[in-house]
């Protein structure tokens, strides 16, 4: 009787650790999600956030990397897949070609989530 116990939490055993070997530990292969990038536009004066400003981001070697619109609160947010280092946004307002206002600003990523802002200059 002893030894049906053992043999059977010897199979048993066997088998938990096969299913993880095949499936992947839940606890090694748990998800990481990417950092997150949000920028704010302001309007010139930096009093009020500018809807519908577009943004590009470069990278140090002047590289576009992508460019979206500021929706609700002149926010754009989006993951952030890219490495560590220095990048600039660029805004415009509205967009281009017909835009009358831009502004930048660099920053750098060093593994957090990255929360910045660009202040649109006055008319041009």
């Amino acid at each position: 009787m002893k030894k049906k116990i053992v043999l059977m939490s010897a199979v048993l055993l066997i088998a938990v650790a096969s299913a993880l070997a095949i499936n992947g530990n839940l606890l090694s292969n748990s998800e990481n999600p990417l950092p997150n990038f949000k920028v704010t536009v302001y309007q010139y004066g930096g009093g009020s956030t500018q809807i519908n400003a577009e943004i590009e981001v470069y990278d140090s070697n002047n590289n576009r990397l992508f460019s979206g619109t500021t929706g609700d609160g002149g926010i754009y947010s989006r993951d952030w897949p890219y490495s560590f280092g220095n990048y600039i946004v660029k805004a415009w307002y509205p967009a281009r070609p017909n835009d009358g206002q831009n502004g930048q600003n660099g920053f750098t990523y060093s593994g957090a989530s990255i929360v910045t802002s660009v202040t649109l200059g006055p008319n041009y």
